[in-house]
């Protein structure tokens, strides 16, 4: 039988607090020896000033010995958060949940382009040369002219989407804007990305591949990455503002009484958020481009098609990326803790009071962990127990409904 290690990630969040308090006295001692040095040198006479040549700078030393003690806190609450997450059973099946949810999303949004190709409300075509080309349903190009020339345009753009107000897409037809609010791509983009993506691999295939054929699927794949990148950005960027928002009124439930535990944490959740954003979407949109060339062949709607698995995979290629770059993003953000703080300090009262909603939470899954865990090491006598707690309960109804109705009853 293996040996098992017992660890108790809350000690190990009690060492890192201590850590960061002795860090912060430690910082506030190397700046007050810094300064009293200065003056000391700075008031010596001329003729003794030699004699502190070869005396260290307090300050240099003291910032090393900080940065290794806080990488070594960083390293001991990560540590305790992944013991804390091996122990989280319900937060494991929330992650499952979360995977198989993102997993549904990417399938829906596929069907619903593959539906909307299918029932032909756009259609693309090879002309004369050999390149795409596009048209709408009859009754799709009649209802987007209606529309355009009607006092109802702009109503109609919002109500697809508020961003096909701005003055880039004055000039789209309706129709065109209609495809973009399911396939995510204006239709002319799809086409320009996909020929030159075609000619790319022609190119390649016949080794023939020339300057021009290149730039031009360089500037039809940044249009096409343009395009993406709002998109993901937009949807990742509010996701991680979301979850930021969550850890830092968490941390204000558990550190609200430690300033220098709470100024680093909310600065490793926002250095967190920066850096998630940034390399999900880098991922999502460099997928986007792959997954949209390599499935060009099957003609425009395999681009689009393509760019969305491409988009969905990049991002978790991003996801993982983030990871290896997370340690950096919390260094950096630490430098900024007091300027970040003092933003964050702005909302405090809204933070606090979804502080106390989110600890509420974290209680009842501590809760539920424990009543799992103890169903799992003895089922049987965890039956037995809400059997016997049901009853008491039973009993306890029928007795106080007895005592009520002899009450009421009494003067009969």
């Amino acid at each position: 039988m293996g040996n098992k290690i017992s660890v108790d990630p809350d000690r190990l969040e009690d060492l890192a607090n201590e850590l960061v308090s002795k860090l912060s006295k430690i910082e506030a001692e190397y700046k007050n020896l810094h300064l009293e040095l200065y003056n000391l040198i700075s008031s010596a006479p001329a003729e003794y000033s030699h004699c502190f040549y070869q005396v260290g700078d307090p300050w240099g030393t003291g910032n090393q010995l900080v940065d290794l003690l806080s990488e070594m806190e960083i390293d001991l609450r990560m540590t305790a958060n992944k013991f804390s997450d091996a122990d989280n059973l319900v937060g494991k099946l929330y992650k499952l949940y979360d995977q198989y949810g993102a997993l549904t999303a990417m399938g829906a949004l596929a069907t619903k382009q593959l539906a909307f190709y299918g029932l032909g409300f756009t259609q693309f075509t090879k002309n004369a040369d050999g390149l795409f080309t596009y048209k709408h349903m009859r009754a799709l190009d009649q209802f987007s002219e209606m529309i355009d020339n009607s006092q109802f345009r702009n109503v109609a753009r919002a109500f697809l989407k508020p961003t096909y107000l701005l003055k880039k897409y004055k000039d789209v037809p309706f129709a065109d804007l209609v495809h973009k609010k399911v396939s995510k791509y204006l239709p002319s983009d799809v086409v320009k990305y996909t020929d030159s993506s075609k000619a790319l691999f022609e190119g390649f295939k016949h080794r023939a591949l020339d300057s021009t054929t290149f730039k031009s699927f360089v500037k039809t794949g940044a249009k096409f990455a343009r395009t993406n990148a709002v998109s993901t950005f937009l949807v990742t960027g509010a996701m991680e503002v979301g979850g930021m928002g969550l850890k830092i009124s968490e941390n204000y439930a558990k550190y609200g009484n430690n300033s220098e535990v709470l100024k680093r944490e909310n600065a490793k959740a926002v250095g967190n958020a920066v850096n998630n954003t940034a390399a999900i979407t880098g991922g999502s949109i460099a997928g986007a481009v792959v997954g949209g060339a390599l499935l060009s062949f099957a003609g425009p709607v395999g681009t689009v098609v393509g760019a969305t698995a491409g988009s969905f995979v990049g991002g978790i290629v991003g996801e993982q990326a983030a990871k290896l770059t997370a340690g950096i993003a919390e260094k950096a953000a630490i430098a900024l803790k007091e300027p970040i703080h003092a933003g964050i300090e702005f909302f405090k009262g809204g933070f606090e009071k979804a502080g106390k909603v989110v600890e509420g939470v974290n209680k009842g899954v501590d809760f539920v962990n424990d009543q799992i865990k103890e169903t799992i090491a003895d089922p049987v006598g965890k039956v037995k127990e809400i059997g016997s707690k049901a009853k008491e309960t039973a009993s306890s109804l029928v007795d106080g409904a007895k005592d009520f109705l002899e009450d009421k009853l009494s003067f009969f």
